[in-house]
């Protein structure tokens, strides 16, 4: 059962008649809480100086307002302020949306973009590891042919010193020039070869007395010495090299036996 329409009585303080307006229950609140902020308007506003000013002063301060026109204009301010209370919730909605879109849309280009990249990075480093292997490669060539170049001039020096010495009181028939222009020739080739080694970190192996590494040497031949353990290298057959940590060519040795 609905509650029956009350009276509301309201007292206009202008006009000095008073009147009775029939005001619908589900209304009465709202009345009351637009009466309400509009009280506390008038007391911050000081708004009710008007209502007791005289009506030259009304006149002087320009048109009257009456309390039934400011409380229209009280009623429709709030109406905006509704509605534009509704237009921001709904255009941040919007925004929300869009910006949840536009997020999506970023992750998928980004998706797109590292499908794309993959490949080209996989690229990248096969071309940079097979130019690393050919760069080796080609070190590795002329590293070798630089050392068979220095073994030949070693063996070289090392047999002209043999022949010399092979010659016994015959040599002081063989000019000294002859022989000291040949084994200096042999040590100046020999020194050049081994500072362009050295220049790029080509360095030989230790190996006399050492334990024969396996990684470094090979062992092509068995000899018996009581002066080094068993295990060690007693004589180089080809010398190794390294480059850094890279092996450029294993030594060839003679290891120590007790056998």
């Amino acid at each position: 059962m609905s509650e029956s329409p009350e009276t509301y009585r309201a007292c206009d303080p202008v006009e000095s008649a008073e009147r009775n307006v029939v005001v619908p229950p589900e209304a009465r609140q709202e009345i009351e809480a637009v009466l309400s902020a509009f009280r506390q308007w008038l007391l911050e506003s000081e708004q009710w100086r008007f209502a007791l000013a005289a009506p030259e002063e009304l006149d002087d301060a320009g048109s009257a307002v009456d309390l039934h026109t400011l409380l229209e204009e009280l009623t429709a301010l709030k109406q905006e302020v509704r509605l534009e209370a509704r237009g921001g919730k709904t255009a941040r909605q919007d925004l929300d949306r869009a910006v949840g879109e536009f997020q999506q849309g970023v992750e998928e280009v980004q998706r797109h973009a590292q499908a794309m990249l993959d490949p080209l990075v996989r690229e990248r480093d096969r071309l940079r590891d097979d130019l690393a292997d050919r760069i080796d490669a080609q070190q590795r060539s002329w590293v070798e042919l630089l050392l068979d170049v220095r073994e030949s001039l070693v063996r070289g020096e090392e047999a002209s010193r043999a022949a010399a010495a092979r010659l016994g009181w015959r040599r002081w028939f063989v000019p000294k020039a002859l022989l000291a222009g040949l084994l200096d020739g042999y040590s100046l080739a020999l020194r050049r070869i081994e500072a362009a080694l050295e220049a790029r970190g080509i360095r030989p192996i230790v190996c006399v007395g050492q334990r024969v590494d396996p990684e470094r040497m090979r062992v092509v031949g068995l000899v018996h010495r009581e002066d080094l353990p068993e295990g060690h290298v007693a004589e180089v057959v080809r010398e190794g090299y390294t480059c850094g940590a890279r092996i450029i060519r294993c030594a060839e040795v003679r290891a120590v036996t007790r056998a």
